[in-house]
């Protein structure tokens, strides 16, 4: 596994995360409607980070869940490890000699680039450019008025 859909879906999950839940929690389905998460993805993905101890989960009426730490301290290589931990489960496939020899050390290569790089950013990284692409996040302003 290089880069699935489970993986997209974390990062912008905990992207999502660091940016609503500063004051209060962020509940799953709020996530899936701002982000369009599937929710059968959601759910299995929001618990492995909780395990991961990358996200806090607070049940309840209130509850949903929180940076388990600081975004600088949260690297795209430990949502990538918590994702691979949801993959192990799955079979997999009988290698031939070509995919064997010649397209696995290729793609082993290229994923060692990648992760390489997922040890280096953090979700404070990319939550620097949230206002630089200009990405509306309709982030809910707190009043401080009595």
């Amino acid at each position: 596994m290089i880069i699935n859909k489970k993986f997209l879906h974390a990062v912008e999950a905990v992207l999502d995360i660091s940016i609503h839940s500063s004051h209060a929690p962020a509940s799953a389905k709020e996530i899936t409607k701002r982000q369009g998460i599937p929710s059968r993805y959601l759910e299995k993905i929001l618990q492995e980070l909780v395990r991961q101890k990358i996200l806090k989960g607070t049940r309840g009426p209130n509850g949903g869940y929180a940076l388990g730490r600081e975004k600088r301290n949260i690297l795209l290589i430990d949502i990538y490890n918590a994702v691979l931990t949801i993959e192990k489960n799955k079979k997999e496939e009988v290698a031939t000699q070509m995919r064997f020899k010649i397209i696995n050390p290729f793609m082993k290569n290229i994923t060692n680039e990648i992760i390489n790089s997922f040890k280096l950013t953090s979700i404070h990284d990319l939550y620097k450019n949230i206002d630089e692409t200009k990405i509306n996040i309709n982030k809910k302003k707190i009043d401080f008025t009595i």
